[in-house]
């Protein structure tokens, strides 16, 4: 179970939709909710050598406490309203920074998958990855589009035998324990993986069910002309799965995929909650 669930908060429209679900899991394991305020800083300007007055720059500070605690109040009645526990913070860092701050004493992380179009939520360049990359905890991104009432019923994990799949799947458990399907997915990335030594499907099954896991399905796609992403994608559509589990990653394709440009690719195109674990 999960015992403290970290949510961001900021002034975007997805806000609301992204406490709804945490508040669906923080209910559900009986946990506390964190939610962090964490928006875009106030811009500097310079003129000369001088900073903007100190009186405006009151005025703005002053401006952004208010519409902080506007926020976090919100957030508070919503918990109250859910019979949540709940609780606030914030940081004076980056976004991606206070997130991960106030993150690491949680079991795990939601946020929103970046749209450029929600002019008021906190922007920062790669805040999802960055945030992923330094918070030491489980990562679950919420696409900016669709409902996800229910999340962690039919899940797609994605399996190539690394750390990094491993991790994903012990930070996932206490989800997948109340699945009622879950798919592993392997991917077939020609030369690369032919030759490399990997555990038997079934001691990962076995590993599932003695961790009270629904007995794994196996599925093994060829990513040929199509690429990791879109591989993981499509088998997420093609299984109905309503979340994605996945190391951040792993080696060869894996690594390529989360360290170059499929990694936008495939934030950009999600249609599914994902959990990353790095």
């Amino acid at each position: 179970m999960y015992r403290r669930i970290t949510v961001h908060l900021d002034h975007g429209f997805d806000c609301t939709r992204r406490t709804a679900l945490a508040l669906g899991l923080a209910k559900r394991h009986k946990a506390e909710l964190v939610g962090v305020y964490a928006s875009s800083a106030p811009p500097q300007y310079y003129y000369g050598e001088s900073v903007m007055m100190s009186r405006t720059l009151n005025i703005m500070k002053n401006l952004q406490a208010q519409n902080r605690g506007a926020v976090q109040n919100a957030f508070l009645e919503a918990a109250a309203a859910a019979d949540v526990p709940a609780v606030v913070r914030a940081g004076e860092s980056s976004p991606s920074a206070t997130v991960a701050l106030h993150g690491r004493a949680s079991d795990l992380i939601i946020v929103s998958q970046q749209n450029r179009d929600d002019v008021e939520a906190a922007h920062e360049n790669e805040f999802v990855e960055q945030t992923l990359l330094t918070a030491g905890r489980p990562v679950m991104v919420l696409p900016s589009s669709g409902d996800f009432p229910v999340v962690g019923e039919r899940v797609l994990l994605c399996w190539d035998g690394s750390r990094e799949a491993a991790r994903a799947l012990a930070d996932a458990a206490p989800l997948l324990q109340g699945a009622s399907h879950v798919v592993v997915l392997t991917m077939d990335e020609g030369a690369a993986t032919r030759n490399v030594e990997s555990i038997p499907f079934e001691d990962l099954a076995t590993y599932c069910v003695a961790h009270g896991i629904p007995a794994p399905d196996h599925v093994r796609r060829d990513i040929k002309g199509v690429g990791v992403g879109s591989t993981i994608l499509n088998a997420a559509a093609d299984y109905s799965a309503d979340l994605i589990v996945m190391g951040a990653y792993g080696h060869s394709k894996f690594r390529e995929w989360a360290m170059g440009g499929a990694t936008a690719s495939i934030l950009k195109s999600m249609t599914v909650p994902i959990m990353f674990s790095h």
